[in-house]
């Protein structure tokens, strides 16, 4: 039975024993594992007996790696026991270790907070519009079109908005070159807004063959501090120009792109998939309102620990994307001119706002006592296995359980149905009514706050 000596502040403080003979198999296990590596004039290596080195060094040669074999379970194990939700690594402390005598572990460790909640019953969230009009259907027709569109070589005439222009380019800052600042044959979409601002208007007007400069300034927030506010001179030349030849909006082009015969069965389809997409986007964003506005009216903290997994995540993430772009984290950094920290700290208001989020949903799930049934679980599993286009549904669930546990699973479901119940009982005012509304809110928010100094 593991004993809870308190826990407060989010800060757990509970005792193990561990048997004195588990601990010197592991003690024993330690030197097996390491005596190869032992070195000790007069003595071949391996071949160091125990007796001497805990003789030469003390038997607490073994301890610390020993710790760490025998520590794990009953720590996880006491975790369980006691129903924490643990949301950092544990600070260790023990007493002396004396022969024969159990090992009792001190154990503090950060635990999930729970937020006080706010009201909920009717949170003011602003209407979100899911009409689709003719301009939505227009615009997604001409995304179509561009999608679809062949890309003729410009021999003679000058480069202009939405051309692609293959370059050469060399960089230079106060006369001399920098690193990244130089590329060949790159293409570089004009008005894409990829480049410096003032770099690609300098490239529209010239033609192929053509060797410029163009001068730039570097802006005053460049994520790599020493370009900031710098003038540079880029030595540019074009190798080739490209543009989009459009095809004819008619029948014609619904039959090469769908699987309709008309025009008009093209916009009828787009518009129901607008409809659907919009209707979704609308769906989110409600969520999201509802979300925010309970974060404002809760009292509701970020542990760091909890930041902090949330920016590994996206660092994981964004080491995925870089990964399919051809380049590791390392050379992002060293391209960008940042360390590890800056890039962490990019990410860190957001995460803040996500563990909020996260905490408040968790805490409306546990007060409204919502639960998942094992039929929930099922139906996420074939939801998601007809979202990959799998088959096999016995080999996805196999698949499916090792990259998710089931507590993950039936986090998110729980979370899932906590959101649909707060945004059931949200209320959807228009725009106008809404910043009016949000506005008495904060008004009375503030006279609250007068009253309590």
């Amino acid at each position: 039975m593991t004993e809870l000596k308190s826990h407060e502040n989010n800060i757990a403080k509970f005792e193990f024993d561990v048997p004195y003979d588990e601990f010197k198999k592991a003690t024993d296990t330690v030197y097996k594992r390491n005596k190869s590596r032992y070195r000790v004039d007069g003595f071949r290596p391996g071949h160091v007996s125990r007796k001497v080195l805990e003789k030469m060094y003390g038997p607490e040669i073994f301890y610390d790696e020993a710790i760490k074999i025998v520590f794990p379970k009953p720590y996880e194990e006491a975790v369980e026991e006691l129903d924490l939700e643990v949301i950092d690594q544990p600070s260790v402390d023990l007493d002396d270790i004396e022969e024969g005598k159990d090992i009792t572990f001190k154990v503090e460790v950060e635990t999930k907070p729970h937020p006080e909640l706010g009201d909920y019953s009717e949170l003011i969230v602003e209407e979100v519009s899911s009409e689709v009009t003719d301009e939505d259907v227009e615009a997604e027709l001409k995304k179509q079109q561009d999608e679809n569109a062949r890309l003729v070589p410009v021999e003679d005439g000058e480069a202009k908005e939405g051309d692609t222009v293959n370059i050469d380019f060399d960089g230079f800052l106060d006369g001399e070159r920098f690193e990244g600042g130089k590329a060949e044959n790159y293409d570089l979409v004009l008005g894409s807004n990829t480049f410096i601002e003032g770099f690609e208007g300098q490239v529209a007007g010239h033609a192929v063959g053509d060797k410029f400069d163009v001068n730039v300034t570097f802006p005053e927030d460049y994520q790599a501090k020493e370009f900031q506010g710098k003038d540079a001179k880029f030595e540019v030349e074009i190798n080739s120009i490209t543009r989009k030849e459009l095809p004819e909006l008619d029948d014609e082009f619904a039959k090469d792109i769908s699987e309709f015969d008309t025009l008009d069965e093209l916009k009828n389809n787009l518009r129901e998939k607008l409809a659907e997409d919009k209707k979704d986007y609308a769906k989110n964003l409600i969520q999201n309102q509802a979300i925010e506005a309970l974060v404002k009216k809760s009292e509701v903290s970020a542990p760091r620990p909890m930041v902090d997994a949330e920016i590994d995540y996206e660092l994981q993430n964004l080491d995925q994307r870089l990964q399919q772009m051809g380049i590791t984290l390392a050379q992002y950094i060293e391209m960008t001119k940042m360390d590890i920290n800056q890039i962490r700290d990019q990410y860190r208001a957001q995460a803040e706002a996500r563990v909020k989020a996260n905490l408040v949903i968790d805490e409306v799930a546990l007060k409204e006592g919502i639960e998942v049934t094992e039929e929930e679980k099922e139906n996420e599993i074939k939801e998601a296995a007809e979202n990959y286009g799998v088959e096999d549904l016995e080999k996805f669930k196999e698949l499916f359980a090792k990259n998710i546990s089931d507590k993950t699973l039936e986090e998110n479901i729980m979370r899932r149905k906590a959101v649909e119940l707060l945004t059931e009982n949200a209320k959807a005012l228009p725009h106008e009514e809404y910043h009016k509304a949000v506005g008495e809110e904060d008004h009375d928010h503030d006279h609250e706050e007068d009253e309590d100094k």
